[in-house]
């Protein structure tokens, strides 16, 4: 059952219970106002009966007895025209409670006599189904006349129409109930359709969402509980977008990354393949020999290039390293010596101007950041380019830069260049044995000594790549 039509059925039989009750009691409690009203009527009729017969009995003296019946019945004509509620019925027993005078046509209740046993008097209401009139009675009975001889009076009223009343009432509020009901229920309706409406739209947003409209938004209604949902809502669709973009961009860089590999394998692996299926099937002289083989020879460096650099990368993301305090310069000076020889090869010339200072860090990971950023810079430039080795502290922390004046980088390939096998010049990169992972593995380098980075290039002009590392408080914080 929806939200809605529980509210509706729940406020409804919730009216229909509170107006119930109070219309039973309302009914009930003017019925017994009507019917005690009535009750005193009778107590006050029953008293003028027996007013009059005990005057009757003081005048007739000794021949009432001859007399009684129209004695009686001229009392009960005075009664009658005394009464404000028109005919009057009476009877009168003697002391044995056998019946004198009965103008009633009614039966005679004898258990009602017997049970008065002395008293002076009582009351009961009956309910009289006969043929000729159904209906309901107030009889009222006192006692009259001397002790030894006693004489019981009744006096019965037709009370029905206090009954009649009552089913009258109950009638019409029934019918004021099914009016309200009606009414409540409209309004009841209308006030749940209103209150559910935010519900039911974020419910539609949420399936929409569930079938991949990341973008969808829920539509913000106040600042209830149900506007606080919706809130909630947006915040935590917001927070899966980014998740899910997040985990979309992994998954398309993985993808590069599997077709890059694949790739990066399939061109070496061709060439070694061509030119030994040469050496095996043809009749090749020797400068022939050395050429296939000096091909087959680069290739596999390539290879090995390639497994070593994607070994240091797994090495590097899954193993838990140990920072120690390391001074930066005697790093940074054995890492010009190591590059210094393919720096020559091609006449680049290296200034280094590095102060004295202290990091965190792991010395193997922090001697190939520092190798790997200054062979990217030799691969871009030409012969007689220069590279910019310096360090500088910086408070607690340590700036190491490193500057050529090579090619550069286009701008629109700067957020790409950390990317795994991504190269900007593919042939160029092939050609000096690149392999795409080198500002891979130095993202990662950075990213473990808690270091930040910034790349600055100018595509013509050179590439400038900064390195922050935080000092030892900044580290533990």
């Amino acid at each position: 059952m929806k939200f809605r039509w529980k509210i509706f059925f729940i406020f409804i039989s919730f009216i229909t219970l509170i107006f119930s009750i109070f219309g039973a009691w309302m009914v009930n409690a003017t019925f017994q106002t009507s019917l005690e009203r009535e009750i005193d009527r009778g107590k006050s009729e029953n008293q003028m009966f027996q007013f009059a017969f005990e005057m009757a009995l003081d005048s007739l003296g000794e021949e009432y007895v001859v007399m009684q019946d129209s004695v009686f019945q001229d009392i009960s004509n005075s009664m009658r025209d005394g009464s404000a509620g028109g005919e009057s019925f009476i009877r009168v027993y003697d002391r044995e409670a056998k019946l004198l005078f009965d103008n009633t046509g009614m039966e005679t209740d004898m258990d009602f006599i017997s049970s008065l046993d002395g008293a002076a008097g009582g009351y009961q209401i009956y309910h009289d189904p006969g043929e000729r009139n159904d209906g309901y009675y107030l009889a009222v009975i006192c006692r009259a006349g001397e002790k030894e001889s006693p004489f019981y009076l009744e006096n019965i009223m037709d009370i029905s129409y206090i009954y009649r009343e009552r089913e009258a009432l109950f009638a019409r509020y029934r019918i004021a109930i099914l009016v309200l009901l009606v009414l409540t229920g409209c309004v009841t309706l209308i006030l749940s359709q209103l209150l559910t409406r935010s519900v039911v739209s974020l419910s539609r947003i949420t399936r929409r969402f569930a079938k991949g409209d990341y973008q969808i938004r829920a539509r913000h209604y106040g600042g209830d509980e149900i506007g606080e949902l919706t809130k909630d809502f947006n915040s935590m669709a917001d927070k899966l977008s980014r998740k899910i973009e997040e985990l979309q961009e992994a998954a398309r860089k993985q993808e590069d990354f599997t077709a890059s590999f694949a790739h990066e394998l399939k061109t070496p692996l061709t060439s070694i393949i061509g030119y030994a299926d040469m050496l095996r099937m043809m009749d090749l002289n020797r400068e022939e020999i050395m050429e296939a083989s000096n091909y087959i020879y680069s290739q596999g460096k390539r290879l090995e290039s390639l497994s070593l650099k994607l070994l240091e990368l797994i090495v590097t993301d899954n193993q838990d390293q140990e920072l120690r305090l390391l001074s930066v310069k005697p790093l940074l000076e054995e890492a010009g010596r190591v590059v210094a020889a393919s720096l020559a090869e091609k006449k680049i010339h290296l200034e280094e101007d590095i102060e004295e200072g202290e990091v965190k860090g792991d010395r193997d990971l922090l001697m190939s950041l520092f190798i790997n950023l200054m062979d990217n810079s030799r691969k871009a430039l030409k012969a007689g380019g220069i590279i910019s080795l310096w360090g500088r502290s910086r408070g607690e922390g340590y700036e190491v830069c490193v500057r050529d004046n090579g090619c550069g980088i286009p701008k629109e390939e700067l957020s790409r260049i950390t990317e795994a096998f991504y190269m900007v010049d593919k042939s160029r990169s092939r050609k000096q044995g690149g392999a795409g992972l080198g500002l891979t593995l130095c993202s990662r380098i950075v990213y473990l000594h808690g270091a930040r980075w910034e790349i600055q290039s100018d595509q013509g002009k050179g590439t400038s790549i900064s390195i922050f590392f935080p000092g030892k408080e900044e580290l533990n914080a």
